[in-house]
């Protein structure tokens, strides 16, 4: 089974340590930025992490996203229709996409993408997962 894997999965399932399924999984090339803008959050605007914390964080999810095998972002207004008819972000109308052109199964653990998504491919949350 293919697994596509966004940025919240990809942040929870390092927290606990299992960056297995990753290694194993896809993602796309903008999860870079959006794993960079949740630690941005957690020291800017929820105090939970310094800056130094915040940069030992991201290192870490990088190299993570390094070895992981990331899709090219195609069909610009194909992503935009989705991201229109369902309401939803350009981002995460991207997985979306990028799940249904390479027949993949998204995880996520964004309950609004999860919700979303459930109408286009077959999903599951990082939960899930270890119990598959």
């Amino acid at each position: 089974m293919k697994l596509l894997f966004d940025s919240s999965s990809i942040i929870n399932l390092c927290a606990k340590k299992q960056i297995e399924e990753l290694l194993e999984g896809w993602t796309l090339n903008l999860a870079l930025y959006e794993l960079g803008n949740a630690v941005w959050k957690q020291v800017l605007l929820h105090k939970a992490l310094t800056p130094e914390e915040g940069g030992e964080a991201l290192d870490a999810l990088i190299e993570v996203l390094r070895e992981m095998r990331a899709l090219r972002l195609e069909e610009a207004s194909a992503i935009l229709n989705i991201a229109v008819e369902e309401g939803s972000t350009y981002y995460d109308a991207s997985y979306i996409h990028a799940a249904i052109k390479n027949g993949a199964t998204l995880v996520t653990d964004d309950r609004k993408l999860n919700s979303i998504a459930k109408k286009y491919v077959e999903t599951m949350t990082s939960e899930e997962l270890n119990r598959f």
